[in-house]
């Protein structure tokens, strides 16, 4: 009887563990790293391309004419092309979790001067978000971002963007844009700090925003997996434009 007592206690506990193992094969493990102008053209660029911004970085090397570049670029859907979130949760019997979501289905448009960046405006399909779960993702149809009930974001800009001068080919520029964004239903004047890029005729511009739960009147989500769910996470994007 004892003998039974203790192989089934055994055989509890391996169960136990093995419940663990499974949690965290669902929700752990390495969060993909942030959006960057810097994995963006490493992923569009041919290696011929990535040898000559590396040289165009390291060399003084003149900007194209302000006036060449003029126009309006559209945003082009690729490995490269996402927005979504990041937010720390504490999940049962793992602990803490950096949660990542993103959508490729991005459209939108930027237009250039020649002297400043005069209008974007960009559209992302939060239904198509996906993260590491399709628990968590079905999940947000219904609660916290509701994509259901709200299946798109949106960024507006609202004042131009002066460019003093361009950088050369393959050189990263800094700059903020300032403009309404709307999200869950809610719009905000925000300010977001871009690091922005133009190589092979494509321009790569990467950022992200703090996001408070509450100024968006997201509620946080609720499951028996999650602990808790921090009060703000990050908005991301990576963007790449054409002519």
């Amino acid at each position: 009887m004892r003998r039974t007592v203790i192989i089934g206690g055994a055989l509890a506990a391996t169960a136990v563990v093995l419940a663990a193992v499974g949690l965290f094969w669902f929700f752990g493990g390495d969060e993909p790293e942030a959006a960057s102008v810097d994995a963006a053209l490493q992923k569009a660029a041919t290696p011929a391309a990535t040898s000559a911004a590396a040289a165009a970085a390291t060399a003084t090397a003149t900007a194209a004419p302000s006036s060449d570049l003029a126009g309006t670029y559209q945003v082009v859907k690729g490995d490269s092309t996402f927005a979504g979130y990041r937010i720390k949760e504490e999940l049962r019997s793992i602990g803490s979790n950096t949660a990542v979501g993103r959508s490729p289905d991005v459209a939108g448009s930027l237009t250039f001067d020649g002297k400043a960046i005069t209008s974007v405006e960009i559209t992302v399909q939060t239904r198509s978000i996906k993260s590491d779960d399709a628990r968590r993702d079905n999940f947000m149809q219904r609660s916290g971002l509701q994509t259901q009930q709200f299946p798109t974001a949106k960024f507006v800009l609202t004042q131009p963007i002066a460019v003093a001068s361009l950088p050369a080919e393959g050189q990263k520029a800094k700059f903020d844009a300032t403009g309404d964004f709307t999200l869950h239903g809610v719009t905000k004047r925000v300010t977001i700090p871009l690091e922005g890029a133009r190589q092979g005729g494509m321009v790569v511009v990467a950022g992200s925003l703090e996001i408070v739960l509450a100024d968006y009147s997201i509620a946080k989500p609720t499951a028996p997996s999650v602990l808790s769910i921090e009060d703000k996470g990050q908005m991301e994007f990576q963007l790449q434009f054409r002519k």
